[in-house]
C-alpha cells in the first residue's frame, strides 16, 4: 500500500525535482548539488552504540567511556567527509549505446573521469539491472547492461552512482540521466507465418527486376554495392571493378504491411512485422514494408533490414495517406 501511494503521488514530484536539480546531459559532473548522503544500516548501529556508551558514561561518570563514545562519533563524522569526497568531482561521459530489440540487454559504454585523486569502490548501474563496481585513478571505461523496456529512442532512465567507501558508515549516491542515441526495435514475434509472395501465377512472361536470383550481366561498381555482388575474379584479370547484376520475378517479392499482421494492438502487430523482416532477411528474399504514411521499397541486405526496423521502432499510429485514422 505504501509503495503504491509513493509511485502514484510522491514519485512524480521526486522525478520532476530531480530533472531540475540534475538535468539529463551527455556529460555530468558530480558536485555538492548532485550528491546525496545518509548513514547506512551499519552507520545507524554504530551511532546507536556510541549513544548507549555515552549514556552509560554519564550514569557512571566514567571518563574512559566518554572518550570511547567521542572517538566513535568523531570517526563517523570523518567517514561522512571521505565518503562524499570519493564521489565528488567524478565526471560521467556517455560514449555509445547499441541498438537492440525490446527485452534485450543493451550494452551502454561510459567513461568515468577523475583528474585529481584515486577513487575506490564506485558502484553504478540501473535499478533492476546488474550493477558493477570500479576503482580507478584517472579515466575508466566501463560497459553496463540494461534491459530495454520500450521501443523507440533508448531511454533507460536514471542511473544510480553510489559508494560506501571507506568504512561503510555512510552511503553517498546520485541519480544521473545520461543522453543515449540508440534505437530500440520491437520485440520480434515469429509465431505467425510470413505472408505469401506478392503476385504469383506462371513464370512465363512475368516481369523481372533487380534482385538476387538470376545472373543478368555486369555494370560499373558503385560505392553502395554489396561486396558479395562484386566481380572479384574479373577484377583480378582486368583490374576493372564491376558489379554483378541479378534479376528476379516481381512475383517473388514479399510485401509486408500492418494490415496483414494479426494481433490485439499496435505493439503486437509491430512485433509480428519485425519477426517477418528478420525471417525474410535470413531467407534472402526481397521484401517491402508498408505502414500508414511510410513505404519502404523492396530490397534485401543488412542496411535494408536496419531501415525497416528503424521505421518500426519510430512508428506511431496516425492518419494514413487516404486520410483515414489507423486504429491498432
Amino acid at each position: 500500500m505504501i509503495k503504491k501511494v509513493f509511485n502514484q503521488r510522491i514519485k512524480p514530484y521526486f522525478i520532476n525535482w530531480l530533472d531540475r536539480r540534475i538535468p539529463p546531459a551527455a556529460q555530468v559532473t558530480l558536485d555538492q548539488k548532485r550528491i546525496f548522503i545518509l548513514p547506512t544500516k551499519g552507520g545507524y548501529i554504530w551511532l546507536s552504540v556510541a549513544a548507549l556508551i555515552f549514556i552509560l558514561a554519564a550514569n557512571y561518570t566514567n571518563s574512559l567511556a566518554f572518550g570511547l563514545s567521542f572517538f566513535m562519533i568523531s570517526l563517523f563524522m570523518l567517514s561522512i567527509l571521505h565518503t562524499w569526497r570519493n564521489l565528488a568531482g567524478i565526471t560521467l561521459v556517455s560514449k555509445s549505446a547499441e541498438s537492440g530489440h525490446v527485452e534485450e540487454l543493451i550494452a551502454v559504454r561510459l567513461q568515468l573521469q577523475s583528474s585529481d585523486r584515486e577513487r575506490q569502490a564506485v558502484r553504478l548501474g540501473w535499478p533492476d539491472n546488474e550493477q558493477v563496481t570500479y576503482s580507478f585513478e584517472s579515466n575508466q571505461d566501463c560497459t553496463l547492461l540494461v534491459k530495454a523496456k520500450a521501443r523507440g529512442w533508448f531511454q533507460p532512465g536514471r542511473m544510480r552512482v553510489e559508494s560506501v567507501y571507506p568504512l561503510g558508515f555512510c552511503r553517498a549516491w546520485s541519480w544521473v540521466q545520461l543522453e543515449m542515441h540508440a534505437l530500440i526495435y520491437p520485440k520480434p514475434d515469429f509465431s505467425q507465418p510470413v505472408p505469401n509472395s506478392k503476385g504469383g501465377g506462371d513464370e512465363a512472361g512475368i516481369q523481372t527486376q533487380s534482385g538476387q536470383d538470376d545472373f543478368a550481366g555486369f555494370r560499373r561498381y558503385k560505392a553502395s554495392d554489396l561486396s558479395g555482388h562484386v566481380d572479384w575474379k574479373g577484377y583480378a584479370r582486368t583490374s576493372e571493378l564491376n558489379t554483378k547484376l541479378f534479376e528476379e520475378p516481381v512475383g517473388q517479392q514479399i510485401r509486408l504491411s500492418l494490415q496483414q499482421a494479426q494481433g490485439g494492438g499496435l505493439e503486437e502487430k509491430l512485433s509480428t512485422l519485425a519477426g517477418w523482416c528478420l525471417q525474410c532477411e535470413s531467407s534472402n528474399k526481397p521484401y517491402s514494408l508498408s505502414l500508414p504514411g511510410v513505404e519502404v521499397a523492396a530490397n534485401v541486405g543488412q542496411q535494408h533490414l536496419k531501415e525497416c526496423l528503424e521505421v518500426l521502432a519510430l512508428f506511431t499510429s496516425g492518419r494514413d495517406n487516404s486520410g483515414g485514422e489507423y486504429v491498432g
